[in-house]
């Protein structure tokens, strides 16, 4: 053996014993460290995160508040605590050698507590008092207050929300239409829109734990389709061994939704599974019509979800959803008094799958890696009723799938890290469109959050995405929140969002087969224009061909600044400012003129736009059994319209001039508002409320055609009330009455989403 090779062993052994012998050597010389949390009345506090020398060290306190730390070098060290609902603490102690040092920490809480916990708005856990963006919550507790089963009506009744209804029952955002907001399920995308519009009638909420509402643009961590902000619907998970939930509800119209939540642990595996039926036999709100406003339907929603602690570092999910609906109507050829009967039946579906798996080597580092699959398709079809052959039919099909890994890191107990990376490939085919269209898109996003000082929280981040049919976009955004005083915190925030043109708009092939106008996607257009052409049914081009062109993406720059007063015990102010800029806006607007009096249509990128206005709420629960809700909305939203127009000059002569103003938008209320009274007797498990929404006038329809509401294209507003009276008996049943649109408000041909006045029983039965 040389003499070398004798040299190396001797190194490597001597490494070897003294990294054997280096946690003997510490053990006599390290100290460690054991404690107990409490709160001001002396009480444990449990899951409190313990950090010493900015997370170098950490430990998180068990059901009786206790923590240990071990294997602590001597010397002095700042300790740090945080948890939901309570101040962080910061304090300084001297770590003794072989000894155990013992140390009891007593937290102070917040001013106002909301115990709640938030992801949406960062991609992390963060309690809802601490995030510097406007989030907005809604809980399991008033989901079963105000009786609502479906999506669309709980969202109605939020400050800020309007509801629209276009092909789907949508909402609008800070003064945005419903395809520019990304609607979420437990973090995913739902896919499905028609001409924009998510039908968020199709969500039940029966197994809702929390609705999560950014607003603002969200496009740094969510990308497209969160120009205006995300709405995350996050579903319940068990924790007991068995729990069960039934819960019916019938009211007018024959509206039924009868519904099960069941979940189950065994030690490390967890299941949660939810059924859902509604069915209703739909409604008329213009008797003068052949066709009902919504039709006759009936849907059946399965949701399950089932989770795996393979060990105390990997953790395992699995998410499905499938969702079925068949909607049955009568439509008509012709005229009214001389009609052409169809029957129609319409069939749409909706499944997902989205497995995940959570891996954390250790406390401070967190790696998430998940894929998500969904498909939504429709099957419409009109028969003649006098001999049942078909007279037309439509399929749409729809597939989307996302990869992508999630990485968090925790620096210290001041800053954290959250950076990920992915693909998602989306697929069309639909009668409406041209072959078989399919986009892809690669993505990268990085945020970090910075613990300043007690004070003041930063946050700031971005993301690329890289998609096959538009230029790549960068979307960056900064957040602040000061903790001025214990009763007023300020937030701000900015930053760049975008939304893709979809493929209605880069891909449609559309002719009405009755009316005969035409709507042609910007890839499409030049071509389906030149064969009309060639088959003499154009009369006029009003837009050369060599001016057409692919849309762009459209881009915004988004402002927001608020603040949280809390003057007094039980009493809260919460007002947020916001300001946002678009351009490249997509807009639909007639290119040519047809031989049969019709137009055709494509889409533009043509103006610029801004919304901006204040949000305002007021929380007041002083009283025990009363809690008093107000909200309001301020909103203007513009469009910027370009005039030429022919005028005399300074020196008399008569020129074309290029006129600018920024004019109002329709569709949009300058006010809206929410009032809200919940009174709650618990020693008879007594619940009553009353619930109003209230739409200040609006633009509806352009009758002159020039782009914008005029002084006379006003409609009026309207105020919609809601009442609920409940009883529980025995702790597990619950009963239910409550009358939705008091007051019968309808507008028949406009507010189809609003069927009159509603009566309804619902009945809750609990077991765990």
């Amino acid at each position: 053996m040389s003499d070398n090779f004798q040299l190396l062993l001797a190194v490597i052994w001597l490494g070897v014993s003294f990294l054997c012998a280096s946690p003997l050597l510490a053990q006599k010389a390290d100290g460690s460290l054991e404690g107990i949390v409490k709160n001001p009345q002396n009480k444990p506090v449990p899951d409190v995160h313990i950090l010493l020398d900015k997370g170098r060290f950490n430990a998180v306190s068990d059901n009786n508040g206790e923590f240990t730390i071990e294997g602590i070098p001597p010397g002095k060290y700042s300790i740090t605590t945080s948890t939901i609902g309570y101040e962080p603490l910061r304090r300084t102690l001297i770590i003794k050698p072989g000894i155990t040092n013992d140390v009891t920490l007593t937290l102070s809480s917040t001013s106002y507590s909301s115990g709640s916990v938030v992801v949406t708005a960062t991609r992390t856990k963060r309690d809802i008092e601490e995030v510097p963006i406007p989030v907005t919550l809604i809980t399991t507790k008033e989901v079963e207050n105000t009786g609502n089963t479906r999506l669309d009506d709980l969202l109605a009744e939020q400050t800020g929300l309007v509801p629209t209804s276009d092909h789907g029952n949508g909402i609008q955002l800070q003064g945005f239409d419903s395809d520019y907001t990304l609607i979420m399920l437990n973090g995913q995308p739902l896919i499905g829109r028609r001409a924009g519009t998510l039908d968020l009638s199709r969500i039940s909420v029966g197994n809702i734990k929390q609705v999560e509402m950014i607003k603002g643009p969200s496009s740094a961590l969510w990308g497209s389709d969160a120009l205006a902000g995300v709405i995350n619907i996050i579903t319940e998970e068990g924790s007991r061994p068995l729990e069960l939930n039934v819960y019916s509800r019938y009211g007018t119209n024959q509206s039924l939704d009868l519904g099960t939540n069941v979940s189950f642990r065994r030690n490390e595996w967890n299941n949660t599974l939810h059924l859902n039926h509604n069915s209703s036999e739909g409604y008329q709100l213009n008797p003068e019509s052949i066709s009902q406003t919504v039709p006759e339907y009936e849907n059946y929603t399965l949701d399950y979800r089932t989770e795996w602690d393979i060990s105390p570092t990997f953790t395992a999910q699995l998410q499905t959803r499938y969702y079925r609906e068949l909607q049955h109507g009568t439509d008509y050829l012709g005229t009214v008094e001389n009609p052409t009967f169809l029957n129609s039946r319409s069939l749409q579906e909706d499944y997902s799958v989205a497995p995940s798996l959570d891996m954390q080597p250790f406390s401070s580092f967190r790696v998430t890696l998940l894929f998500y699959s969904s498909r939504f398709h429709t099957d419409s079809r009109w028969r003649y009723r006098h001999d049942d052959n078909q007279y037309d039919r439509e399929k749409f099909d729809q597939f989307y799938n996302n990869a992508e890994v999630q990485a968090d890191y925790s620096w210290n107990a001041d800053h954290v890290t959250t950076a990920g990376s992915g693909a998602n490939w989306e697929k069309l085919h639909a009668d409406r469109y041209e072959g078989n269209q399919q986009f892809s898109n690669y993505f990268a996003f990085a945020q970090h959050e910075w613990h300043f000082n007690e004070k003041l929280d930063l946050i700031s981040g971005f993301r690329y995405d890289a998609h096959s049919e538009y230029a790549s976009q960068l979307s960056p955004k900064l957040s602040a929140r000061f903790k001025a005083t214990d009763w007023l915190h300020l937030r701000g925030s900015m930053g760049g969002g975008f939304k893709a043109p979809d493929f209605r708009q880069l891909f449609l092939n559309f002719t009405n087969p009755t009316v005969g106008y035409s709507v042609f996607g910007s890839s499409t257009v030049a071509k389906e224009i030149r064969q009309l052409q060639e088959e003499g049914k154009i009369e006029q081009i009003l837009t050369p061909l060599s001016e057409l062109s692919e849309i762009r993406a459209e881009r915004s720059w988004a402002y927001n600044a608020g603040f949280d007063i809390d003057p007094l015990p039980g009493l809260r102010l919460r007002a947020n400012g916001f300001h946002n800029d678009v351009d490249d806006l997509i807009e639909t607007a007639p290119i040519a003129d047809k031989t049969n009096g019709q137009s055709v249509y494509s889409y533009f990128n043509l103006d610029e736009i801004f919304t901006q206005g204040i949000e305002a709420n007021l929380q007041w629960n002083a009283i025990d059994p009363l809690t008093l809700s107000l909200g309001y909305q301020l909103l203007d939203a513009r469009r910027k319209v370009s005039e030429t127009r022919t005028v005399q000059d300074e020196n008399g002569e008569i020129v074309q001039k290029e006129f600018v103003s920024h004019e109002p938008m329709f569709n949009r209320s300058r006010h809206s508002g929410t009032a809200k009274l919940f009174y709650e007797l618990k020693k008879y498990d007594l619940e009553a409320n009353i619930r109003g929404t209230l739409r200040g006038k609006y633009g509806r329809y352009d009758a002159n055609g020039n782009g914008y509401v005029d002084a006379d294209e006003y409609e009026s507003g309207y105020t919609i009330w809601d009442a609920a009276l409940a009883k529980t008996f025995a702790g597990r049943y619950r009963l239910q009455f409550g009358v939705d649109n008091i007051l019968d408000y309808t507008r028949p041909g406009e507010l189809s989403w609003l069927p009159g006045r509603l009566f309804y029983l619902q009945a809750n039965i609990r077991i765990d």
